[in-house]
């Protein structure tokens, strides 16, 4: 079952990626303690304390003022003590600040939001007291991968803590449009999962470890010592006194209490909404404080690929070193489709590594950042740089859907399809959704899947192509349902008839009015929607409409030889909620002029 695979695996990358790649840890020091030099609470502007782990460098010398890096998480903070690159910041001589945030695990606070805004003033604070302390050189940098990572992207929206630079690993930009509701789809399967695991967290009671047995650090404080390094008690709480008494009686947001928006504007039922929270809604601080960030995604990790190219277009002004991979989630291993029996990642973790080095160090050493994106390109296994976004020689190629089930670059003659959804459909446990709770991505063949849903093929392809950008589906179609949902997959097809993953896009109709552009709270590249309440437009059944939407972007090498492939789908039952309001859904397509087609930005492969 795949919500069993969720709770057997997830716990690797919610104790903020722990699990360690063999010959990397060696080759440094040794691994990270697994007990902090120094723990403590420091108390926030309104009384709330929270929990604060140091670890300080083998190579500390008596009286040094050393660089700082903080780290933030929800996931308990001695799990930042055993991850891989956190040995590596004390290898090059940082402490490394780890904070668990207000109201998670050992912090006191309350917890009614992810990220809320008292959590992202915390920051403030937080800098001001590492830079008052007597090891410090007054250098503060941010890192942090995952949730770790959003905290650290919203701490460089604060002038006032003057940080040096960040380290920012697979982030979400836009909670609602790259992680929670993409297209304006709910990702219920990630949301459920991941509140029922963090919640049992925060409540000290475990359940995000299926092996081990069932714990409750409130019960008794035997079970404490057992939930660490989700759990860990500051050096003067032996008793785990207080640790046991931040975890009591605090309010904390349920999963339901999201499952109810819809609209990028809506609020859930604990009063927050999902862009709210957001790095992307803190735009003007992060363009007042420019601090220079390395900034990491992947094309096959949820929406964190569009949320470091969302925030380089966005944010001009801003240094920006991008990395764009073809790894999962926690950047340990390889996902690309086309490779899959390839399981190291590229870059490798030690030039991984080696790379967040050399960017802390020049920072340090004054030199001002550039602004570059580096991106794999998948098929290739091979990276290519560019400054600009997107790719200047790209051009768009647009390929109609045409009767016969092509995809032709002449519109050809006015036709229909109709297609039968299959609303049991899914993409299966193992794809760029799962891996941000710890399953790797997996895409096998799916020519079988791909029987089940509608498929337009294109000519073979004459000379190797490099599909780079963010493809368009434009769909002119009725539906039976009221309240349709589109999912469209972008696939290569081999000569053999093996069926590889490109890129997949989803859109619920409901948000198809295009958006006026100036009134966009970021560049959301093209075939941009606002998801407001204001702006949604009923579906009438029977009734034609269009739908523009953009697929996640992509960089893709398709080898001669190869056709392209759009497969359309109504439901993904695996990750996403299924709409048509519980009834069946039916697509009646328009093909030929003035109907249906994909423009895909393309370039000769060289």
């Amino acid at each position: 079952m795949m919500i069993q695979s969720f709770r057997a695996l997830a716990i690797a990358l919610l104790v903020s990626c722990a699990a360690s790649i063999a010959g990397v840890a060696a080759a440094s020091e040794g691994a990270a303690k697994r007990q902090s030099d120094q723990s403590y609470y420091v108390e926030m502007r309104d009384g709330v304390s929270l929990a604060m782990s140091l670890y300080f460098p083998k190579s500390k010398q008596a009286g040094a003022k050393l660089p700082a890096v903080l780290m933030q998480t929800r996931y308990g903070r001695a799990g930042l003590g055993i991850w891989v690159r956190t040995q590596r910041w004390l290898d090059d001589g940082f402490v490394v600040v780890a904070v668990d945030t207000r109201g998670s695990t050992a912090s006191f606070g309350q917890r009614l939001t992810e990220l809320s805004p008292q959590q992202i003033a915390d920051v403030d604070e937080i800098v001001r007291h590492v830079k008052s302390q007597a090891w410090s050189s007054g250098q503060v940098f941010v890192a942090g991968q995952s949730y770790a990572a959003d905290t650290a992207d919203l701490a460089t929206s604060r002038p006032a803590a003057d940080l040096l630079g960040g380290v920012i690993h697979e982030t979400d930009f836009d909670i609602y449009a790259h992680l929670m509701a993409p297209g304006g789809v709910i990702n219920r399967g990630f949301l459920a999962e991941w509140g029922k695991m963090t919640r049992g967290m925060d409540l000290g009671r475990g359940g995000f470890d299926p092996n081990a047995p069932p714990r409750n650090c409130l019960v008794q404080a035997s079970d404490c010592a057992a939930l660490y390094p989700v759990l860990q008690p500051v050096d003067n709480d032996k008793d785990y006194a207080r640790l046991r008494a931040a975890l009591a009686g605090k309010n904390r947001w349920l999963s339901e209490d999201l499952l109810n928006i819809t609209f990028r504007d809506d609020k859930g039922h604990n009063g927050y909404g999902l862009f709210d929270i957001s790095p992307a809604s803190q735009l003007a601080g992060l363009r007042q404080a420019k601090v220079p960030v390395q900034y990491w995604g992947s094309w096959i990790d949820g929406g964190t690929a569009e949320a470091a190219l969302a925030r380089f277009r966005s944010l001009p002004e801003v240094p920006m070193e991008v990395w764009i991979t073809g790894n999962d989630h926690s950047n340990y291993r390889n996902a690309d489709p086309f490779f899959p029996e390839i399981i190291e990642p590229k870059p490798i973790l030690s030039d991984q590594l080696d790379l967040q080095s050399r960017f802390v160090r020049e920072r340090l050493a004054g030199k001002k950042a550039s602004r570059q994106i580096h991106y794999y390109v998948l098929g290739a296994g091979e990276f290519r740089t560019t400054s600009t976004w997107p790719v200047p020689d790209a051009r768009p190629w647009t390929l109609h859907l045409a009767a016969d089930r092509m995809l032709a670059e002449q519109a050809g003659a006015a036709s229909r399809v109709v297609h039968d959804v299959d609303l049991t459909v899914g993409t299966g446990a193992r794809t760029r959704w799962s891996t941000q709770i710890g399953t790797p991505p997996a895409y096998e063949d799916r020519r079988e899947v791909d029987r089940r849903l509608l498929t337009f093929d294109s000519a073979p392809v004459e000379e190797a192509m490099e599909i780079v950008g963010t493809p368009v589906v434009t769909l002119v179609l009725s539906t039976q349902s009221d309240d349709p949902a589109v999912f469209a997959y972008l696939e290569d097809v081999a000569p053999d008839g093996r069926v590889t993953y490109v890129t997949e896009g989803m859109f619920r109709a409901i948000h198809r009015r295009p958006a006026d552009r100036s009134a966009l709270p970021y560049d959301q590249g093209p075939a941009a929607h606002s998801f407001k309440r204001a702006d949604a437009e009923l579906v009438h059944p029977g009734v034609v409409m269009t739908l523009e939407f953009p697929l996640m972007p992509v960089a893709a090498l398709i080898r001669p030889g190869h056709r392209l492939r759009l497969a359309i789908a109504g439901a993904d039952k695996d990750w996403f909620t299924v709409y048509s309001n519980g009834g069946p859904e039916r697509f009646d397509i328009r093909l030929g002029a003035d109907g249906s087609h994909v423009t895909l930005p393309a370039r000769p492969w060289r």
